[in-house]
């Protein structure tokens, strides 16, 4: 065996000094079994874990992580180090060279993955906590009085905050959950004489008001925000679940999940919390389907649903009478019903034939006014949650607001 001084690194001294004061049988079951069960060195500490192997089978950082059988979604590498050296012994004579590796890395919290858990335990322990809402006896018959009540909060921007001295009012989660609770009992009180048999509530449409760790939208845009994300999703959730049980007293509730643009993948995180929330009511169905536009039928009427942002509007009516060609055709009134824009309009769209129109309306907001809003000079609109009542043989019979 060629002699000579090896350079090697200073994990293998201790190493080294075992093995050549063992038996060469030793030596050789030694080997065979770093080979075959290699073992990991774990130190955890303040700031995270850190992991060490010393073995000629975990050559990189991938193989100590499996080894380790560490988890990746909850932890991620801060840094990692690979050495390699060769250790050369005389074997009854005969000279033996093995190749060993000393990899070791630091580990941290994936703060994500903490993150989601802190969410994941909150709704846990609310259901844990929770006292479902006692329902009410309702009016015999109620269940086929041929009235549908779609209640509409479009466009809460839940968790926005906003200054009176910037820009002329106070908004923040209070504010944006009491408005929320006033609107239900408002509506719901001026429908109470139609003994509806069912409610649609549309839930999203930038019920949150942004999207991401860094209080942005989903595309990226800064928000001014009242609380730390977790707690706006928790208190979000608590909300609409309080809202679905008002509704619940009524009538059974559909709950139709819409993204928003500000909202997009925490409007579905919300719509799955909802199906686990509401699992076992019979009379809660929750809509979380991944496509952009929803559709409601009630009798003869056909109601599309989406926040307004993506699609062109003029382009509505061809979409509903091609997405839901039996629908359109089995239906006689057909509506969409947007939110994105915070203020009132209507359009009417006529088929070339003029028998199936489609009438399109924008929904008002209860939302306050923002800096980037009131900069623009958008503060002029009315803030509003608007009802619709649906008669299944003679379509919409009454429209009705809550104001501010």
């Amino acid at each position: 065996m060629k002699k000579g001084k090896l350079n090697l690194p200073e994990e293998s001294l201790p190493y080294l000094q075992q093995l050549s004061e063992m038996p060469s049988e030793q030596v050789l079951k030694i080997l065979q079994d770093a080979v075959e069960n290699p073992t990991i060195k774990t130190v955890k500490n303040e700031s995270g874990t850190s992991l060490t192997s010393l073995s000629p089978r975990v050559k990189t950082l991938e193989q100590l992580l499996e080894v380790a059988k560490v988890d990746k979604d909850k932890y991620s590498v801060k840094k990692f180090k690979v050495k390699k050296w060769e250790v050369g012994l005389n074997l009854d004579g005969v000279a033996a060279i093995e190749e060993l590796y000393a990899v070791s890395a630091d580990l941290a919290p994936n703060s994500d993955y903490l993150e989601f858990q802190r969410i994941q335990d909150d709704l846990l322990e609310d259901l844990r906590k929770h006292t479902p809402l006692k329902i009410n006896k309702r009016s015999k018959g109620s269940d086929k009085s041929g009235y549908m009540l779609e209640v509409n909060i479009f466009d809460l921007h839940f968790g926005k905050l906003c200054w009176n001295g910037e820009t002329g009012e106070d908004y923040d989660t209070k504010i944006a959950a009491s408005r929320f609770h006033n609107a239900i009992d408002d509506l719901v009180a001026k429908a109470q004489f139609h003994n509806v048999e069912k409610i649609v509530f549309p839930v999203g449409n930038d019920f949150f008001n942004s999207d991401s760790l860094s209080n942005t939208t989903t595309a990226g845009t800064p928000q001014d925000e009242d609380l730390r994300w977790q707690k706006t999703f928790t208190n979000g959730r608590r909300l609409i679940v309080d809202g679905i049980e008002k509704l619940l007293q009524v009538a059974p509730v559909d709950v139709i999940i819409v993204q928003g643009n500000h909202d997009f993948q925490r409007s579905f995180y919300l719509g799955d919390s909802l199906t686990a929330w509401f699992r076992n009511v019979p009379d809660v169905t929750i809509d979380n389907n991944a496509s952009p536009r929803k559709y409601v039928t009630y009798g003869s009427n056909l109601i599309g649903l989406t926040h307004g942002n993506n699609e062109k509007i003029a382009d509505l009516p061809i979409l509903m009478a091609s997405e839901k060609k039996s629908l359109w055709a089995d239906t006689k009134f057909h509506e969409w019903h947007l939110g994105h824009f915070h203020h009132k309009k209507q359009m009417k769209w006529k088929s070339i034939d003029e028998q199936k129109g489609c009438v399109i309306r924008f929904m008002r907001s209860l939302s306050g006014t923002d800096a980037w809003h009131n900069l623009k000079g958008y503060t002029q609109n009315v803030q509003s949650a608007e009802s619709f009542l649906w008669h299944k043989d003679n379509g919409l019979v009454a429209h009705n607001f809550y104001n501010l």
